[in-house]
Formats: C-alpha cells, structure tokens, sequence
C-alpha cells in the first residue's frame, strides 16, 4: 500500500490558487437593497399574522410568535442601520469639495 500526497481539491499538480474578482456586478447593489427591503417586509408580515392568529385566539404556539416578532425586531433594526449608514456615506460625499 502506498500513500499518495494530497493536494488542494481541484487543482493540479503544479497549479496555483488564483483569486479571481466577483462575478456579480457592483450594478446589482439596488436588486441588493430591494431584496433586503422584501425580507423585511415578509418578516414583518409573518410576526403580524401570528399576532393576529394568537389575538384572535388561534391555536398558535407563543413561542413560534415570538420568535418571529424577535426576527422581524432584528430585521427592522438591521435595515435601519443600513439606511443610517448609507445617509451617512451620502452625507460625506456630498460636503466633499470638488
């Protein structure tokens, strides 16, 4: 039995690890944001059904409520950091003078 040396997965004897840039477009940033903003709305819109079901008296498990409502808090909080850092960013941009 003999043992062989292991090399990187994918590569070839002799070959180097290359790092190549991005293939996704640095266009995509407003499909970007329009995703996150979707997210958060259906995130909101599930903590709102729950409410709505446990309110109404619906057999609906508080803690699965809760979390949702706990997930739909970070995602708010999160979009909003983003929002106050991107006002920030135009804000810096636009006392630069040119």
């Amino acid at each position: 039995m003999s043992i062989e040396a292991i090399g990187p997965i994918g590569l070839e004897q002799g070959q180097s690890l290359a790092i190549s840039a991005p293939t996704t477009p640095a266009a995509d940033f407003s499909g970007w944001l329009a995703s996150g903003v979707g997210h958060v709305e259906h995130s909101l819109d599930v903590a709102e059904t729950g409410v709505r079901a446990l309110a109404a008296g619906r057999d609906v498990p508080v803690h699965e409520v809760m979390i949702a409502l706990e997930q739909a808090r970070l995602d708010l909080s999160l979009a909003t950091e983003v929002r106050n850092r991107l006002v920030e960013a135009y804000q810096e941009l636009a006392r630069i003078q040119l």
